[in-house]
């Protein structure tokens, strides 16, 4: 017998006696113990690891996120309940990378607007812990959970239908249509499913908008709410088609914005895309009046903050109460939102017969009742239809709100709700309740009602940094920018004084400079072309009239936001901290009237 043949044999031999020895099952058990064993190592370390620090796995390395390119683009249908809507303090094109997070957490994303994201976490993350870590970000304004929000509309009803726009006659828009003819458009931003903007009783009444969900600016509608919510608005009057708006001859235009509605028949609302609407309309000064016929029973962190700036930014906020009022209703008598955050106009339904429509929601936060069962408006195939929900009555207290504004551009906010709290039709018992809140709006005696803050008004422009001048801005209206991290240079202020002796001086903190002189009636303080900052500004009435008015200013400051209001002379903004003013509004007001708002801190230092 050859070498080779012996070698062979004696290799089989030994390797027979080793598996006498020890089974191949053991050799199969310690293998697989070995196996894992490494595996929940493995995921030991990984688990251990923050959310916000870069792992490893052998020799990959899992990337901080940069910028959202580097994440495929999200699906907002899938596992809402892993993702996150992060509102950030400033405008930014890759604010992403100042969370510190990494694409182990993050698998996909979207950029909404400069000062919103969307995000996924993975199915294996915390999505409550991801956001409780956020919270401490100082880049954050505001991080929640994403979720949808249904519209506040109900199916038509063909067995109720009449064939008029009973509406308006029970709230007297019918007897002013052609008495409030303002030359500058109020614009209205209706946050919505979209808007078809060729019906025929739409043309000419919009303004520029956007369309999140496509992000595209041509807007579009699905659904059909939006345009139906529109149209009770501004749907045109007196040219012989179909239905009018209450806006009737004034000139009120609409801003679109939507927000989702993807197909027809889906009331669903992102919570993402209405948080970077709001944002949006709050940095247009021709936006007076922002419309929200959509409501939920979730906090909305988020949203509140959104709400939050635009209210900062004077803008007046209408929302529809909801259509849960039904006594079989789980939700009967309950907050929605958001319609019952503060400072927000909340709005039932009536029917024909001013008597609460029996799904309108009522609770102690409604404010003010309008027709919202089977009222006529704009339908999104270009025709007309039957609606109900108090989604319909919202746009028309909004609608009020704008006409309110084009009879006296002067009015505030508060000046506006008060207004038609105070001349509403008082139903159900006596007073305020949570029915009918104030009453049914009366939009003719509200008219009657306006009277002017004051018969002396502030007119004053900002020097913006990359901007210029820009236009004009009278009392009450925001000149400058927030969000969009741009300086104030310089301004210049002017008094119409209605023939009083009154006039105006001002001086400002520069940038390297600090308090310049006090400057006069329409001269520049500050500086144009120098890239120099405001810090802080004052501000007072000059002339033998003086005494007889108070002079009001809040500034918008780096870092702080809206600073309370001054007066008269105090100081606003900041001093000793390098930070930007960004921009400003001014109020004049008869002597001894309400502050505009809150004076506690107009100045830090």
């Amino acid at each position: 017998m050859n070498k080779s043949i012996k070698g062979i044999i004696r290799w089989l031999a030994i390797t027979m006696i080793f598996f006498m020895v020890f089974p191949s099952g053991i050799l199969a058990e310690a293998l697989v113990n070995r196996v894992n064993q490494a595996s929940e190592t493995e995921t030991q370390d990984n688990q251990s690891a923050p959310l916000n620090e870069t792992s490893s796995q052998g020799n990959e390395i899992t990337p901080q996120i940069e910028t959202l390119e580097q994440l495929p683009k999200i699906n907002q249908d899938e596992n809402l309940d892993q993702q996150i809507v992060v509102i950030y303090k400033n405008s930014g094109t890759d604010n992403i990378k100042e969370l510190s997070l990494t694409t182990a957490a993050v698998v996909s994303g979207e950029q909404v607007s400069s000062r919103v994201d969307l995000l996924k976490v993975s199915d294996q993350t915390n999505a409550d812990a991801v956001v409780a870590d956020l919270k401490e970000n100082p880049n954050v304004l505001a991080v929640s959970k994403n979720d949808k929000i249904e519209v506040s509309d109900l199916p038509n009803d063909p067995y109720i239908v009449d064939g008029s726009e009973w509406q308006f006659q029970r709230i007297g828009a019918d007897q002013i249509w052609d008495k409030v003819l303002n030359r500058e458009p109020v614009v209205v931003a209706v946050i919505d499913t979209g808007l078809n903007v060729n019906h025929p009783d739409l043309i000419g009444k919009t303004v520029a908008g956007y369309d999140f969900v496509t992000n595209q600016n041509n807007v579009v509608d699905f659904a059909g709410h939006g345009t139906a919510v529109s149209g009770c608005i501004a749907a045109t009057a007196n040219n012989g088609v179909g239905a009018a708006g209450i806006a009737g001859l004034s000139n009120i235009k609409i801003a679109p914005y939507r927000v989702g509605g993807e197909y027809p028949g889906d009331t669903q609302l992102d919570v993402a895309y209405i948080c970077a609407a709001l944002l949006k309309a709050a940095e247009r000064p021709e936006v007076k009046v922002i419309n929200l016929s959509f409501g939920g029973y979730g906090t909305f962190p988020a949203l509140a903050a959104a709400i939050n700036e635009a209210i900062g930014a004077g803008k007046i906020i209408v929302a529809a109460a909801g259509n849960e009022g039904e006594s079989w209703n789980a939700k009967v008598g309950q907050y929605a939102y958001p319609a019952s955050y503060d400072h927000v106009i909340s709005v039932g339904a009536t029917n024909k017969d001013n008597t609460r429509a029996s799904f309108s929601q009522f609770n102690d936060q409604v404010d003010l009742c309008a027709p919202g069962k089977s009222v006529l408006t704009t339908a999104k195939n270009g025709g007309y239809e039957y609606v109900s929900g108090t989604s319909f009555a919202s746009p028309i207290v909004a609608g009020a709100c704008a006409v309110l504004l084009a009879e006296d551009a002067s009015l505030n906010s508060e000046a506006v709700e008060k207004i038609l709290k105070t001349t509403a039709l008082d139903l159900g018992k006596a007073g305020n309740d949570p029915y009918y809140g104030s009453g049914l709006v009366q939009l003719n005696t509200a008219i009657a009602a306006i009277t002017s803050t004051a018969t002396v008004s502030s007119t004053y422009r900002t020097h913006v940094q990359n901007i210029g001048w820009q236009g004009w801005r009278k009392d009450g209206q925001i000149s400058g920018t927030f969000g969009q991290a741009q300086r104030m240079e310089g301004i210049e202020i002017k008094i119409d004084n209605g023939g009083a002796d009154i006039g105006v001086s001002y001086q400002t903190t520069v940038q390297n400079i600090g308090w310049q002189g006090w400057k006069s009636d329409g001269q520049t303080s500050g500086t144009a072309g120098q890239s120099l900052r405001l810090e802080a500004i004052q501000i007072k009435l000059t002339g033998s009239d003086a005494a007889n008015y108070d002079i009001y200013y809040r500034t918008h400051a780096q870092n702080y936001g809206w600073l309370d209001w001054a007066k008269n002379g105090e100081s606003s903004g900041t001093q000793g901290k390098s930070l930007r003013l960004e921009a400003i509004e001014i109020r004049v007001v008869p002597k001894d009237d309400p502050a505009p708002g809150s004076t506690e801190r107009p100045f830090v230092n």
